[in-house]
């Protein structure tokens, strides 16, 4: 029920700011938690072996990261943050790949990697310097 009321968070948000508009601060605090949600989430379903929820919340991720990667891009420019976001955005976009060639190891090891990644993004820009 809370990754539902998240992810109409993030959709009301994306809907709410017209295209083209810097994304809000607290676009940025919806999208970092959604993140975190669907990180914890993703690890849990490949540990229970639930694929396709798994694959789901990873293309989840992948979205999330990518409007983080152009949020760091155009309206808070911050290279670093960029280049973690981005890689966040490969490293979900890798889950699926991994689990349809019946790699559940690299699948779980690419969401491991998004986890302890957050800290890398973390630490310098939540709070905002």
């Amino acid at each position: 029920m809370k990754a539902r009321l998240l992810c109409a968070l993030v959709a009301a948000s994306c809907v709410a700011a017209p295209a083209g508009e810097a994304a809000s601060r607290l676009d940025f605090s919806v999208w970092m938690r959604a993140i975190d949600n669907k990180s914890v989430s993703v690890q849990k379903h490949l540990a229970a072996g639930r694929q396709a929820e798994a694959v789901a919340d990873a293309r989840a991720l992948q979205k999330l990261y990518a409007d983080m990667a152009t949020y760091f891009e155009r309206d808070y420019p911050a290279a670093d943050a960029v280049a973690i976001s981005r890689d966040g955005e490969r490293q979900a976009a890798a889950i699926p790949t991994h689990l349809s060639q019946g790699d559940t190891a690299a699948a779980a090891q690419a969401a491991r990697a998004i986890a302890l990644a957050c800290n890398d993004c973390h630490d310098p820009y939540k709070p905002f310097p």
